[in-house]
């Protein structure tokens, strides 16, 4: 069904107009318009309703105000007049209300679309940063200098169900120079620049059944802050809120992390298995079978867990859990590990965090950490704060730990403390230092104590 626009044009120049001068209507309509005379009646309110964006012509620049216009279009002028109702007379609110009721399923219509998409564009949320890296750790050696930079994309689906998206670039070098050679490329690791990026997380999550909600793709396991396995994951997490105080979490899948992160001989001491597993004592998918025949393994770390978390008051939460994790570093059998963990509030800033994890295969079988935390994670909203505490990670009590930053690997014991400072909501500041030695001193190149370090400044968006 077609209308005339002048009906409501007359509507909306009595509500914009008012007293305007004919000279400055003419000038105005005569720019504007190719179309529209100067001596038009309707001038002053094109003029006007162009300068609010109300009424628009076309691209060739006329107005064609006498053609007629669809119900849509209609109910756009309609919209537009409403909002500027408070300027209109009695009489005039009369017309503009009787024009409503004529035209409301165009303008439901418009209210519609207009909430749909803003519903769209906050479905998605973006956000990353980038940080520059200082390490060095208990073997000794060189800085390492890293760059990263990571994006975030998250996506809010139907029925409570979301996706995440997180990609990683990363690329740095050795701090040393090889004196035999003169150039500045030269820098030992300078061959080693090329930017290595990465999906570094990839899963859907949302409920399946009442309290339960389900995580599936890749992602890091939420089982008891990740001390004893916190290495990614292609597979799925179910969490199960048991109270309002008490969730049951439970995972599975095969490990995605780099075979020099979960174990390889000689890294900072960290040895699976006393190296006496089929790739002495690493993760590596090639390596030689107990009669000396090189083998390739297809199939990578296989990783599970179930945890009981519960909350006893403000102050005191704790969990149980059990782990298993399956690799050649164990001649494909199973390494098992139980955890139990806890923190303890003491005020309003300190705070105390503390994990103890039993292995079972006889060798690094233990690991362990107690730390005395001010202003609690450096992610949250206070400016300044840090920890101090001990820590025993043996390389045969864990899967992957989240705890390593000054002590960068497992397989080492010592003593490790940090501070962090927040120059603005998005510029953050993070030194961990740690003070041990590694747990196997035959595998590491310094002996006895060292100094390591992870230092870091953050960019957020």
């Amino acid at each position: 069904m077609k209308t005339n626009k002048k009906l409501m044009l007359g509507v909306l120049s009595a509500l914009m107009i008012g007293a305007t001068t004919s000279a400055y209507a003419a000038q105005s309509a005569d720019v504007l318009y190719s179309d529209v005379p100067a001596d038009h009646w309707a001038v002053q309110a094109i003029t006007e309703l162009n300068k609010e964006g109300i009424v628009t012509g076309f691209g060739d620049g006329t107005f064609r105000g006498d053609r007629a216009v669809t119900r849509y279009e209609m109910a756009q002028l309609i919209a537009s007049a409403r909002s500027h109702e408070k300027l209109a007379n009695n009489e005039q609110k009369a017309m503009i209300d009787k024009l409503t009721a004529e035209f409301s399923e165009d303008l439901d219509s418009i209210g519609i679309r207009v909430t749909r998409l803003e519903e769209k564009t906050d479905n998605v949320k973006v956000g990353g940063g980038f940080a520059q890296k200082a390490m060095r750790g208990i073997d000794g050696g060189n800085t390492y200098w890293e760059k990263a930079l990571w994006l975030n994309v998250d996506g809010k689906m139907t029925n409570g169900w979301s996706a995440h998206a997180g990609l990683d670039w990363k690329y740095g070098s050795n701090d040393g120079f090889n004196s035999e050679k003169s150039s500045k490329d030269d820098y030992v690791g300078g061959d080693n620049m090329d930017v290595a990026g990465s999906i570094w997380e990839l899963y859907a999550q949302g409920p399946v059944a009442k309290n339960i909600n389900l995580k599936f793709g890749h992602f890091q396991p939420g089982l008891q802050s990740g001390y004893v396995s916190n290495a990614r994951v292609y597979g799925a997490e179910v969490d199960y809120n048991a109270s309002d105080d008490t969730t049951v979490k439970v995972y599975g899948g095969k490990i995605r992390e780099k075979i020099w992160d979960m174990a390889v001989e000689g890294n900072q001491g960290f040895l699976r298995n006393g190296g006496n597993g089929l790739a002495h004592g690493g993760d590596s998918y090639k390596y030689k079978d107990k009669d000396g025949n090189e083998v390739y393994n297809n199939d990578r770390p296989t990783a599970y867990g179930l945890s009981v978390e519960h909350k006893f008051n403000d102050k005191l939460s704790a969990g149980i859990g059990y782990y298993n994790y399956k690799s050649v570093a164990y001649d494909n059998e199973k390494l098992n590990l139980g955890v139990i963990d806890a923190s303890y509030k003491l005020s309003d800033k300190w705070g105390l965090t503390g994990f103890y994890s039993q292995g079972s295969r006889g060798y690094q079988n233990k690991a362990a950490d107690l730390k005395l935390t001010y202003n609690g994670s450096p992610w949250g909203d206070r400016k300044i704060g840090g920890y101090v505490g001990y820590r025993h990670l043996g390389s045969d009590a864990v899967i992957m730990s989240s705890l390593v930053h000054g002590s960068e690997k497992v397989g080492s014991k010592g003593v490790e403390a940090g501070v962090w400072y927040r120059f603005s909501p998005s510029i953050l500041l993070t030194n961990d230092f740690f003070f041990g030695k590694a747990l196997t001193q035959d595998k590491v190149t310094n002996k006895g104590t060292h100094t390591a370090y992870f230092s870091t400044l953050n960019f957020t968006f």
